[in-house]
């Protein structure tokens, strides 16, 4: 309960994993990843603030779990700045995601509601899939969207859905 996890120049598959867990963590910060910064797995976490530069691949990873987000940082991520699979439920407040292939991803039966996402220099803001045959497809819900400087604003299949209240 209420720790705090730094992570910098990590060259391993994920710089931080948590699997089967539950509980609060205050901050994570996490610098220069060669994969992935962030996965988490099989848990239910409260994260307060996470803060994430450079990954090569996803900064933020949630896969068969529920995971509630008050404030996330994502700067520069390969991949996704937000993944969400296999079943995952993802509470979010507060993103900010810049320069990444992807703003947020939500996949394999998840469902993702955020409340004010801000995205700027990205390839697709949002996309909603199926990916993996055992799964079906996923949802995406977000309260006040801010994207800017993109290519695609959603990519969905037609399993999934995106819903978007508010846009700026």
């Amino acid at each position: 309960e209420k720790v705090s996890i730094k992570s910098s120049d990590m060259i391993c598959e994920d710089s931080v994993n948590i699997k089967n867990s539950f509980g609060e963590i205050k901050d994570i910060k996490i610098e220069d990843s060669l994969f992935d910064a962030l996965d988490l797995d099989f848990s239910k976490l409260i994260i307060k603030n996470i803060n994430i530069n450079n990954a090569k691949n996803d900064c933020l990873d949630f896969s068969f779990g529920e995971y509630q987000v008050v404030k996330a940082y994502l700067n520069n991520c390969g991949d996704k700045g937000v993944s969400v699979g296999e079943k995952s439920k993802a509470n979010l407040n507060e993103v900010d995601i810049s320069f990444s292939n992807t703003g947020v991803a939500s996949k394999d039966s998840s469902e993702t509601n955020i409340n004010d996402l801000k995205i700027e220099n990205i390839t697709t803001c949002l996309a909603a899939y199926n990916k993996k045959k055992e799964f079906k497809g996923s949802e995406i819900k977000v309260q006040n969207l801010s994207c800017k400087k993109y290519k695609f604003k959603k990519e969905i299949d037609k399993l999934s859905k995106i819903y978007i209240s508010n846009e700026s």
